[in-house]
């Protein structure tokens, strides 16, 4: 009878224990998520990258939604990932579907209403410009925005105090395919698969020429490495960052004006 209590015992021990903990493909629920990008936000700076432990990446998306956005969500789903698209406002109108989709299938992120570089505008511009922004995807996609990435990389500390205090996370990026610089898409696939490595944040943007091209081939060549796709949220509850590091970082300067 003891030995029966006693595996009873260790299988709801394993029911309960962190999704990071239960083998590859299990999967951090919603409120590990939320946790998740909850404590690194409270340190009211942005992210990089998460930890170092697990074959997970972030593929992350910016300035959709648009022509391509579907596309990659449908590559996406073929491989069993995930990713993260950081979405402007201004958007929104011509791709309402689009965005909402994206709601169901991704994490979906603000990146500001117009794309304005945020250094430039008055601490007041800069709030509206995510404000707007953010209301008007939650309205679209029913679901409440934590993150935040600001255009060029550039953000404030007015902002990054603002932003802390909603409880949003600034994330940007461990390594930049270039695809927004012009890189072509040899290049851009290139500086995908050099960027892969377990916590990476890769930044990419779906519905630039050469991207699309790049991502079809970026995806299986991530699958054959062993490696996840997966949002952000999803990474950050997968492999938490030392949050030591993070501060760090960010205090390096990189990333404010």
């Amino acid at each position: 009878m003891r030995r029966i209590v006693v595996v009873i015992a260790a299988f709801a021990a394993l029911l309960a224990a962190p999704a990071a903990l239960l083998g590859k493909g299990a999967m951090p629920t919603e409120a590990e998520q939320q946790e998740a990008v909850a404590r690194v936000a409270a340190l009211g700076v942005p992210i990089y990258e998460a930890g170092t432990q697990g074959k997970y990446v972030a593929l992350t998306f910016d300035d959709g939604p648009g022509p391509n956005t579907g596309k990659v969500l449908d590559e996406l789903k073929k491989y069993g990932f995930r990713a993260t698209f950081f979405v402007n406002g201004k958007n929104f109108s011509s791709w309402t579907d689009t965005l909402r989709r994206t709601g169901r299938e991704a994490s979906v992120g603000d990146h500001t209403w117009s794309h304005h570089y945020l250094p430039n505008q008055p601490v007041a511009t800069q709030l509206s410009e995510v404000s707007r922004s953010m209301t008007a995807s939650s309205s679209i996609t029913g679901d409440r925005v934590q993150l935040f990435r600001p255009p060029y990389g550039s953000t404030t500390t007015q902002l990054n105090a603002w932003l802390k205090s909603r409880g949003m996370l600034g994330v940007l990026w461990s390594a930049d395919t270039r695809d927004s610089l012009g890189a072509n898409r040899e290049e851009i696939l290139r500086l995908g698969k050099a960027g892969v490595k377990p916590g990476a944040i890769i930044l990419l943007h779906e519905n630039r020429g050469q991207t699309y091209w790049a991502v079809n081939r970026l995806l299986p060549w991530i699958k054959k490495k062993g490696y996840t796709a997966v949002t952000v949220p999803e990474l950050l509850a997968l492999n938490p960052p030392d949050l030591a590091a993070v501060k760090r970082r960010a205090g390096s300067g990189v990333g404010f004006r």
